[in-house]
């Protein structure tokens, strides 16, 4: 299971949804980012597919018609895998060192990698609890 799902919402972005991609991939494998094209008519679409080819394990693109902000927020939502969730705009970018700290503390709220293994296996949230200590 990923710790973070990040959902980008773009809508005719490709002048700088590339530098917001970039600023998240540093969060490796421990993010899915979520590129949700809604309904672009420039080269957004074709971004989104480019990051999902090269970082398959990071990246995922999401297409849908044009519904807006809000709808692009909800298919982040929908195809998100991860145990915590956020949204980027994609005329955004993060800090690296800001990122880092967030996804140590998320790290230390889930109870560590052991955790999010767990809850890949077989999604019983309560074997989570019971085996806590071990």
């Amino acid at each position: 299971m990923k710790l973070l799902s990040i959902a980008i919402p773009c809508y005719n972005s490709q002048d700088y949804m590339e530098h917001c991609i970039q600023s998240l991939l540093a969060g490796g494998e421990d993010v899915e980012i979520l590129v949700i094209d809604d309904g672009s008519m420039d080269a957004t679409s074709d971004i989104a597919d480019e990051y999902a080819e090269k970082y398959p394990t990071i990246v995922k693109a999401v297409h849908q018609e044009n519904g807006g902000h809000g709808e692009a927020v909800n298919a982040g939502i929908r195809n998100a895998t991860g145990l915590y969730f956020k949204v980027v705009d994609s005329d955004d970018w993060v800090d690296g060192e800001a990122y880092k700290k967030i996804l140590e503390t998320l790290r230390g709220l889930s109870g560590g990698q052991k955790t999010l293994d767990m809850l890949d296996d077989d999604d019983d949230v309560q074997d989570v609890y019971h085996n806590w200590d071990e």
